[in-house]
């Protein structure tokens, strides 16, 4: 009897390995003509602050998406003081005037933050005709930000009622453990929103610190998506962002994942649904490694047609399959993840490692792996066809050291990958002996329960 897992879904394998193969002969077809994920390729340079900027210009929609990058995030928070990236970043949007705050809603302006892995980003998203005072007051904020202890402490209160949320998402709190379990609690192991006895610790004297050493010339840049043309966003940028430190660049030890003694990572909770997941550390140098990364992440979890997808549509194990990665800027963490009722998390958690033992064992086929390949493409596209998340994928490439431009090259390096190499590859990072096993949920269900 063959494999469940290599019967999953055969006709959507088969028709995105159609789908492939005409990839893979237009691709021949134009060997000489790389793939070019939008007309116009991002660029980066110097303003005259010294600051530099992505710019890729898009005229699709009168839209802009400004980012300033700050090196550091989770990476920079010392230990105790979980939360501080994300209490100080918040902080950088207080606006004092509520006649502002008006203004900005009426003209449909965004200002936001995300606390992340190696950055933080503070981003403003407006009409393109807004530009100029949606940047003129951001640059107010962001150099001459409001922090008293008694907006440190509206901040704070804020994030512990974020914790609250991100404490009632299983999927959350699986990448939470595994991320404190890799990194041992503090940096990109440290809770993005605190705990409560570190936000109980966190006080005004730590945010202006924080802010001082990491909101310096050399440890930002500007990342922006816009219909404008570059010497606009120049101008504006430059006049609106003079007043950013010189400062020097912020010494933070690029850290790897450590696999910890005790691999059993439980976490209890009061439910009928059970999160299973395990979890796996990746190595990254170049885009050779986030392309392998990439595919494997799509293989294992990302729609029908997946390796994991059998065991929700098949096996009647799941009622939700998904496989996530984070890059940081040593390495990988690949989480594949089930989600079921409790009186099967024990049956469903076999399957979890059944399926991925036939897979580390037996590996890709060709047909699935040009299946593999196109769909790791279609959701790169997908994924940075808005300008906001786009934004988002470009900063990640510049902060780990491989320049926004590269994600042509990435697109190539997915073309790249041999299937012998990718069958090595999943041979080496899935090892069951290095995976973290992950349990969000209530104790498995016994007979009286079932």
């Amino acid at each position: 009897m063959s494999d469940p897992a290599a019967r999953r879904g055969r006709s959507v394998l088969l028709l995105l390995a159609a789908l492939a193969a005409g990839g893979a002969a237009t691709r021949a077809g134009r060997a000489e003509d790389p793939p070019r994920p939008w007309a116009n390729p991002p660029e980066r340079f110097l303003l005259a602050t010294g600051i530099p900027c992505v710019y890729q210009k898009d005229p699709v929609s009168p839209a802009t998406v400004v980012g300033l990058v700050i090196g550091g995030g989770k990476s920079a928070v010392p230990p105790g003081l979980d939360g501080l990236a994300a209490v100080s970043t918040r902080l950088l949007l207080e606006i004092p005037d509520e006649g502002k705050v008006q203004d900005l809603m009426a003209q449909a302006t965004r200002l936001s933050y995300v606390c992340l892995e190696d950055s933080s980003i503070v981003l403003v998203e407006c009409l393109s005709e807004h530009l100029e005072e949606a940047l003129r007051l951001a640059g107010k904020v962001v150099q001459d930000p409001l922090l008293s202890g008694l907006r440190v402490g509206r901040v704070k209160e804020l994030m512990a009622s974020n914790r609250k949320a991100e404490e009632d998402d299983p999927v959350t709190v699986g990448r939470n453990a595994a991320f404190k379990a890799f990194f041992g609690g503090t940096g990109y192991g440290s809770d993005v929103y605190g705990t409560e006895t570190s936000l109980k610790a966190i006080d005004r004297k730590d945010v202006v610190a924080f802010v001082r050493r990491l909101v310096v010339k050399p440890n930002i840049f500007f990342c922006v998506m816009t219909d404008l043309d570059r010497e606009s966003v120049r101008r504006l940028l430059e006049r609106s962002f003079a007043e950013i430190p010189d400062g020097t660049a912020a010494d933070i030890p690029a850290r790897e994942p450590v696999v910890p003694d005790d691999r059993d990572i439980s976490r209890e909770r009061e439910s009928k649904q059970t999160y299973v997941g395990r979890a796996f550390a990746l190595p990254r140098t170049g885009l050779a490694d986030l392309a392998r990364g990439d595919l494997l992440e799509t293989l294992l979890g990302n729609g029908p047609g997946s390796r994991l997808w059998a065991l929700r549509e098949d096996e009647r194990l799941a009622y939700d399959v998904d496989a996530d990665l984070t890059w940081t800027k040593r390495a990988g963490v690949l989480i594949a993840h089930l989600e079921t009722g409790r009186a099967k998390s024990v049956e469903a958690a076999a399957a979890l490692d059944r399926t991925l033992e036939s897979l580390r064992e037996i590996g890709v086929t060709e047909a699935e792996m040009e299946a593999t390949r196109t769909m790791t493409r279609a959701r790169f596209l997908r994924g940075t066809e808005a300008k906001s998340p786009r934004l988002r994928t470009l900063s990640l490439l510049e902060t780990l050291g491989l320049g926004a431009a590269s994600a042509a090259g990435l697109l190539e390096a997915y073309d790249a990958v041999k299937l012998d190499e990718m069958n090595d590859y999943i041979r080496r990072v899935l090892d069951p002996a290095r995976a973290l096993r992950i349990t969000v949920g209530a104790a498995p269900a016994g007979p009286a329960d079932r």
